[in-house]
């Protein structure tokens, strides 16, 4: 038996053994977390045998920063609102990770999307002098991240509260625009107590973000979190985005909607492919508040923020194609996104 046929009986099995363990479980026994990373999977082991073989292995071996320094090629590239957002507009990005990881993903972000943030900041337990750390004492693995984000905006409370706008939370495999993040921010309201993220509607009454989308939260909901957490919403067990939802829901913090101006999404649970694919797992209708209104492409925002499950190489294709590749003769026009979208 050849080594092709080896491979493939694998990834049929492996699409086939996910499949099965993601169905097999009723979806309010499911925690959002777990639905998203066993369909990202499945979708992927499907679509794996469409790739060079060489592609298949890229992301667990690239350990190396990709320097895109060639900035003095965009000299006329007009960044004046970025660059003025960027000083008003004020966030401190907080990426949870672990030593196993700092190698595989979490200097790929900081040589990536991290970089545009004000400031960035790894969450894990120990300290390594290539990527700025927040270091928490809370033992790795995704049975502790309620535990890890908890210690993590304690922490940025005590000692970055008055220092930023915004806060917040990613996953060392997700991507953020952040040039897009802050134009959406910069038409809500700073000092009102409110969050924003791609939103889940079981479990909890007014919803909960997704985790790996990410999430981002006001000064003012930060404070109460740090004033009021210990005797009203502490967390440690259980999935991190339903506890942390509850958490706001209990400090009386909004959930805001994130929708653009033509009821696009703006936070996503999944990778690029599949959002633009639309081959969205049969749980999701259940979860995500605005599936349904728009499928696959013609769902996504133009000013998008942020997608999971993010390879490392795929990061860097993403700072290609959006900060460097240049469609000749096209000039892009401004985009008002920011109106509200009626959903009703």
């Amino acid at each position: 038996m050849s080594l092709g046929h080896i491979v493939s009986g694998f990834l049929v099995g492996f699409a086939a053994g996910t499949f099965l363990s993601l169905t097999s479980v009723p979806f309010h026994l499911q925690s959002s977390s777990l639905a998203c990373l066993q369909s990202q999977r499945l979708f992927d082991a499907i679509n794996a045998n469409d790739l060079p073989s060489n592609d298949k292995i890229l992301a667990s071996e690239f350990t190396i920063p990709v320097n895109f320094n060639d900035s003095h090629l965009h000299q006329v590239d007009d960044t004046s609102i970025a660059d003025r957002l960027f000083h008003e507009v004020r966030v401190l990005c907080l990426v949870m990770t672990f030593p196993e990881n700092h190698d595989k993903k979490a200097i790929h972000v900081n040589a990536t999307w991290g970089r545009r943030c004000n400031r960035l900041l790894f969450v894990t337990r120990s300290n390594d002098t290539r990527i700025p750390t927040l270091v928490v004492d809370v033992a790795d693995g995704r049975q502790h991240l309620s535990e890890k984000t908890h210690a993590a905006l304690s922490k940025a409370f005590a000692d970055h509260l008055e220092d930023y706008d915004w806060f917040m939370k990613a996953d060392d495999d997700t991507y953020v625009i952040m040039e897009n993040l802050r134009y959406f921010l910069s038409g809500q309201n700073r000092r009102s107590a409110v969050y924003f993220g791609q939103k889940f509607v079981p479990f909890v009454a007014n919803g909960y973000p997704s985790g790996g989308a990410g999430y981002v939260m006001s000064r003012e909901a930060l404070r109460r979190f740090g004033q009021e957490n210990a005797e009203r919403c502490s967390f440690s067990r259980g999935p991190e985005d339903i506890n942390f939802g509850r958490c706001m829901e209990t400090l009386g913090v909004a959930f805001g909607d994130t929708l653009d101006a033509l009821g696009r999404t703006r936070f996503h649970c999944f990778t690029q492919n599949l959002h633009i694919l639309g081959n969205y797992p049969k749980w999701y209708s259940v979860y995500d508040k605005y599936d349904g209104t728009k499928v696959g492409i013609r769902s996504l925002s133009d000013g998008a923020i942020s997608f999971h499950y993010v390879s490392p190489d795929d990061m860097y294709t993403f700072e290609y194609f959006l900060y460097h590749l240049r469609p000749h003769g096209v000039i892009k026009g401004f985009q008002e996104l920011n109106t509200n979208f009626s959903t009703t």
